[in-house]
């Protein structure tokens, strides 16, 4: 996952909360700890470039398909566009990982929240569609068979807004498909979030290539 623009003052806080957390990878049905200094290098669908993401931007995916049968091995990652701003966040990660971390509980969350607060202390300007631009990229592979999707969409938090009127809405009509800790498309339904998206506009027609 990745997107273009920045993050508002919530998000930020939230985002520095998680360098506290280990964040795991599937290999072969188990889990598998990251490096916490990790990133990859990712190309960009219809772009003539690579991003930065790191594995701990709001990545369950491991936990989602843990119990799949047809899934054994799953890898997530996710950034924004701007070179810069990710760079500052490898920086921060690894001040983190020597500095802060071998503080208290208490201490660690004063010295978060002034790194976030430093970094973005107010409302960054929302939405503009030409700016606040997402790419959502999925590879899966098989022994005989491969698959790439790529869904483009714009103005991220109208899409996370709108994703959670329509999971509210869902559950006032009928049960989810899928309880406990599940991800929203297991839940209300993978066809049903992508054309509440594309109703208003808000993503495109998924890319789709096959290989078999």
């Amino acid at each position: 996952m990745l997107w273009k623009g920045h993050p508002t003052f919530a998000s930020t806080q939230t985002i520095f909360t998680i360098l506290k957390a280990d964040w795991f990878h599937l290999v072969e049905n188990e889990y598998v700890e990251w490096d916490h200094k990790a990133t990859r290098e990712c190309v960009v669908p219809g772009a003539h470039g690579t991003a930065l993401t790191v594995p701990w931007g709001g990545m369950a995916h491991p936990v989602w398909f843990k119990d799949d049968p047809r899934v054994a091995n799953v890898t997530a990652t996710g950034g924004v566009l701007d070179r810069a701003v990710m760079d500052g966040v490898v920086a921060t990660t690894g001040m983190f990982e020597e500095q802060i971390k071998p503080l208290e509980p208490a201490a660690q969350e004063a010295a978060l929240a002034d790194i976030a607060a430093s970094l973005q202390a107010d409302m960054p300007p929302r939405e503009n569609p030409r700016i606040n631009t997402s790419i959502d990229s999925v590879y899966a592979s098989g022994p005989l068979g491969r698959a790439h999707v790529a869904i483009h969409g714009n103005q991220n938090y109208k899409q996370t807004g709108l994703l959670q009127a329509y999971a509210a809405y869902s559950l006032l009509q009928q049960p989810p498909k899928r309880v406990g800790f599940a991800s929203g498309c297991q839940a209300f339904g993978h066809r049903e979030l992508l054309g509440v998206l594309r109703q208003f506009a808000l993503v495109l027609k998924p890319i789709v290539t096959i290989h078999d």
